[in-house]
């Protein structure tokens, strides 16, 4: 028995080393596609990416806080990997409470593309609190804190100028969104473009807002922007 140890020690060794590599080549491929990866196709992609960005805006959980970039890469990966669409969305579809287990019925592929998926994108966005999500029916992220909502209030707008303001400001959001989810397919300097888009796209939200203003509701708008902008800081902050 005492020849007979080693030779199982270093075959239970290599076996495991051998294991390992396999999952580290995985991943490394997996992160390395994420990184040169073309931008996915339209139609069917961008139906399921919809379908996705609603379950975790809507339930929350991991990934919630960037969901668009969060499911982009998710379906690149699933294509390039042959991952199961079907089970991917379902776990994002789930409510935070039941995510767990419909996330370890999944194949060892899926299993790998989220986690993958989440690592880059938390490294990029930071964690997501996983606790909570938006009431459903309710608008959901920066929009739903209570904050914004207040400061919105104190600019006391009118009919019609919370028109041009509800028009500016889901255009804003939207563009944002889809900005959010071309740089971060990109994979180019990701947190500089970011910020250097959102700069834009606030830029044209002031325009089109202030234009329909009494200059006595140009203090309480420009505390309204500055608070909404430190609520989507906010949403990235924690790396």
């Amino acid at each position: 028995m005492s020849h007979l140890s080693p030779q199982l020690s270093a075959l239970s060794g290599g076996y495991l080393a051998k294991r390992f590599s396999r999952y580290t080549a995985f991943v490394t491929l997996l992160l390395l596609f994420l990184v040169t990866a073309a931008p996915a196709s339209a139609g069917a992609d961008d139906q399921w990416t919809n379908s996705c960005v609603a379950g975790l805006e809507t339930n929350g959980g991991r990934g919630s806080n960037a969901a668009a970039a969060y499911c982009a890469c998710m379906s690149q990966a699933a294509v390039q990997f042959n991952g199961d669409l079907a089970g991917l969305l379902a776990v994002m579809q789930a409510p935070v409470a039941e995510k767990m287990p419909v996330y370890s019925a999944q194949s060892v592929t899926n299993k790998r593309i989220i986690s993958a998926c989440g690592a880059k994108l938390e490294e990029a966005f930071g964690v997501a609190d996983t606790k909570t999500a938006a009431p459903q029916g309710k608008a959901g992220g920066v929009w739903a804190d209570p904050e914004v909502v207040a400061a919105v209030r104190e600019i006391n707008l009118n009919a019609a100028q919370a028109q041009v303001f509800k028009a500016a400001v889901t255009k804003y959001s939207n563009d944002l969104r889809a900005a959010t989810a071309k740089i971060f397919r990109d994979k180019l300097d990701i947190k500089r473009k970011l910020k250097k888009k959102q700069r834009v796209l606030a830029k044209r939200m002031d325009e089109e807002v202030i234009e329909v203003l009494e200059p006595n509701q140009i203090a309480p708008y420009n505390a309204f922007v500055e608070t909404f902008n430190e609520a989507v800081r906010a949403s990235f902050r924690r790396r």
